[in-house]
């Protein structure tokens, strides 16, 4: 898994991909976010800007092999997945399906459910051949 990083204030990343462009802002954070000092600093003929590693979050990425945080990670596109429920004191596995729709993204099953997780589904039906055995 790489590390991807995403500003908290989509404005300041806006203006610091002005001043100093995109991918060199994107280079630097992936850069310094590791080292042991608490800010980020980014440098140019004009001058530097610093800014605190508060200000920027790392994100989680999808898993298509394992188990995924919910909802740091959504799934990626619509379909059947395992999810890992809570519910109370009653914890469980089970299937349910994602919908991802242009402007809400919804679990069908478990709406009153909390997800902690969910993985792909990775299992192809029977085959009609399968099924008469």
């Amino acid at each position: 898994m790489t590390n991807k990083y995403r500003f908290k204030n989509k404005a300041l990343e806006n203006a610091l991909g002005v001043l100093y462009g995109e991918e060199y802002v994107e280079d630097q954070v992936n850069m310094q976010m590791t080292d042991s000092t608490s800010y980020i600093e980014f440098e140019s003929d004009e001058g530097s800007t610093t800014i605190a590693k508060e200000e920027i979050e790392h994100l989680r990425e999808y898993n298509p092999n394992g188990w995924n945080q919910y909802p740091e990670v959504y799934p990626p596109k619509s379909g059947y997945y395992l999810v890992y429920l809570s519910k109370k004191n009653n914890i469980r596995i089970q299937v349910d399906k994602f919908v991802k729709e242009e402007f809400n993204d919804f679990w069908i099953n478990n709406f009153k459910c909390e997800v902690l997780a969910f993985r792909p589904l990775n299992v192809e039906p029977p085959t009609p051949e399968e099924l008469n055995e």
